[in-house]
């Protein structure tokens, strides 16, 4: 059993924990997911994507917790693929909600979603201040009021010129999209079971240190039963329990989200819109025509290839070419 303590987990702990077996994650995860559940007398529900993650966690609160009444909540951005809507719609009660504005409303109003949520936020909040303010000084040199260097408050030496780009940047996309619709339902259905995992970003690693599972003492109380889970464990889950996926897995994609979403899109290992040229190329072109997004692009990855060929002139090493490891692994699911 997990400890109930409310002291920070180290990064030994994380680890030991990456690494039980699956059928003790599955045996933890039902642990917490019964604690929501009975902490607020079953009204609560689950934030529901379509993607790998969801699709676990639905199958865990609903089959093997034994709570099959238990809402799912869908957040329709309506930048969502076809084919993972279909799918979606294709499971029982699920509620589907959409943003009261467009992506289109979203950039022009607040400005692009670029590199990361972290990132994105911190550029537009530059961008944005009138002046010299305590928060401009944070992002650009990492000095809080208390005289004392945040490396996490700074935005990163690459990415600084994004503050000149000629474009505005903000992170506001997800929460208009997303959050917004998804707050509103909570009220409505109870809180959620999110399917996110720690190991999936800086950020979800450090709420799970801090939170656990199920963070009842934030302003949104949510449940996260999975974040210990590894991308290997909800492959292997879905495999051994036969679940039914979105078939953009089988398509080439390694996640269901936006269509075209520019989160992370400057990795070099990162084919997405390559994908979508081939798969729905009206909505690559509309992307390229009418959203203005690979002029963006080209500048964030002018300045990331800036970056790597500083690094690679210092270090020059030697490196042999390798898979994307989200990809690695997905022929599992059809057994290959």
């Amino acid at each position: 059993m997990m400890s109930h303590s409310k002291a920070a987990l180290t990064d030994e702990e994380l680890k030991a924990r990456y690494a039980w077996s699956l059928d003790r994650k599955i045996e933890e995860s039902c642990d917490r997911i019964v604690d929501w559940h009975s902490r607020f007398g079953g009204r609560v529900s689950v934030s529901f994507s379509g993607g790998l993650d969801s699709t676990v966690l639905l199958d865990l609160v609903r089959n093997k917790c034994g709570y099959p009444e238990v809402p799912a909540v869908f957040s329709n951005t309506g930048l969502e693929f076809p084919e993972n809507v279909h799918f979606v719609r294709s499971i029982p009660n699920v509620h589907e909600i959409r943003p009261r504005r467009g992506f289109r409303q979203v950039i022009e109003t607040f400005g692009y979603p670029v590199v990361s949520k972290r990132v994105s936020q911190y550029v537009g909040e530059v961008q944005r201040a009138q002046g010299e303010t305590a928060t401009k000084r944070l992002r650009l040199t990492g000095m809080t009021s208390r005289g004392t260097k945040s490396r996490l408050g700074e935005i990163p030496d690459v990415w600084k010129p994004l503050i000149d780009c000629g474009f505005r940047v903000s992170d506001q996309c997800c929460q208009v999209l997303k959050k917004e619709p998804l707050a509103r339902a909570m009220k409505i259905f109870g809180p959620p079971f999110v399917g996110t995992r720690a190991e999936e970003s800086m950020q979800r690693e450090l709420s799970y240190k801090q939170h656990g599972c199920n963070a009842y003492h934030m302003q949104s109380p949510r449940s996260t039963p999975i974040a210990f889970w590894t991308g290997q464990d909800i492959r292997e889950y879905i495999k051994q329990e036969s679940l039914p996926y979105s078939p953009l897995y089988d398509m080439g994609y390694d996640r269901s989200g936006c269509m075209w979403c520019l989160l992370g899109a400057h990795h070099a290992d990162d084919n997405r819109f390559e994908l979508l040229a081939k798969t729905h190329p009206r909505v690559y072109a509309f992307c390229r025509d009418r959203l203005g997004l690979f002029d963006v692009l080209d500048v964030v990855e002018r300045l990331w290839g800036e970056r790597y060929r500083r690094r690679t002139k210092k270090a020059a090493p030697t490196v042999s070419p390798s898979p994307n490891p989200a990809l690695a692994g997905f022929c599992i699911l059809k057994g290959g």
